[in-house]
């Protein structure tokens, strides 16, 4: 396997600019802007300091916005390049073949039923992007190296889309869609750099280096009751950065919302990582026995663990704590 594997999203769009060109003009058609290209320039100098002299095998989204990143990044890395893949399996999700005012309704739709599972019409679900991403990375990444007559590389650069990138990595680090909803898409340019690190199990032993590329944003809205029967319902920013399984970690939750809302430890009761929903009553889960949250006051309510460690490329997530 390469030592890295960098994800990287487009730059600027003529759709990002104007979310009303989808109306006119195939979303595979639709190009960069000035900004873009701007943008696709800079990440290619990014790229050169980052990888000296390594060798590169360059995976493209066949869309033209993609294209025309790569073409403005390459220049910086063309002495990098072994070889340049146009691969569609890394394309943008399909939302439909028409995108006109009906548009509108289909994104209520999709807030309802949640992005992963939600298939437009003609189009995909967030799930059939995840499963052409699962073949790309099972049958062409693994085997990268192994081509015979292709010069083995020592980083994949994949130049893609922000929700692409977001599937790549769920099915890579096994989250669950609860967990992959609180993911922001990357920035125009945005590159996740993933480092090969062999102590990590199983067949995907590649962690997210913040030091040599950005990192994913990640919010989850919890209901948070406190000790005078009030609720409130707060962001908890960096969610991912939760060991899992994430639900389970009630006391690094707490810690959290703590530290980025000024509360009090000593006035939280229990925190909900999923709002009330049905299913998930913590009546009907094991209690913990009273742990002292870190400097802190006890949690007096039930949770539950999993003796499950948080691995690459395993799930390290059970159904009830996701």
């Amino acid at each position: 396997m390469p030592k890295r594997i960098i994800l990287i999203r487009h730059g600027q769009s003529e759709g990002n600019a104007d979310h009303t060109l989808y109306r006119t003009k195939a979303d595979n058609l639709i190009e960069l802007t000035q900004t873009g290209i701007q943008e696709a320039n800079a990440v290619g100098g990014r790229l050169k300091k980052l990888l000296g002299r390594d060798r590169v095998h360059l995976v493209v989204s066949p869309f033209e916005r993609t294209l025309q990143t790569a073409r403005c990044m390459r220049t910086a890395i063309e002495t990098n390049i072994i070889h340049t893949y146009i691969e569609p399996r890394v394309r943008e999700q399909e939302f439909g073949n028409l995108q006109g005012e009906e548009f509108k309704s289909f994104r209520e739709e999709q807030k309802k039923i949640g992005r992963f599972f939600y298939r437009f019409p003609t189009g995909e679900s967030g799930a059939d992007v995840h499963a052409r991403c699962t073949s790309w990375w099972e049958g062409w990444v693994r085997a990268a190296n192994l081509r015979p007559g292709v010069e083995a590389a020592d980083a994949l650069i994949i130049v893609t889309h922000g929700l692409t990138m977001r599937l790549i990595l769920m099915q890579l680090y096994g989250w669950s869609p609860n967990t992959f909803s609180t993911i922001w898409n990357a920035g125009n340019c945005e590159m996740y750099v993933l480092k090969r690190d062999l102590s990590y199990p199983g067949n995907a032993p590649y962690y997210i280096d913040k030091k040599e590329g950005d990192y994913p944003k990640s919010s989850l809205d919890m209901e948070v009751s406190f000790t005078d029967a009030s609720t409130q319902m707060l962001p908890l920013n960096d969610y991912l950065s939760i060991a899992p399984p994430r639900t389970c970690q009630v006391e690094d939750a707490v810690n959290l919302l703590v530290k980025q809302h000024g509360l009090e430890a000593s006035t939280i009761k229990s925190v909900d990582f999923f709002s009330g929903r049905a299913g998930y009553d913590r009546e009907a889960v094991p209690p913990l026995t009273n742990r002292r949250l870190r400097g802190s006051a006890i949690l007096g309510e039930s949770s539950w663990q999993v003796p499950m460690p948080g691995l690459a490329g395993a799930s390290g997530e059970s159904p009830m704590c996701r």
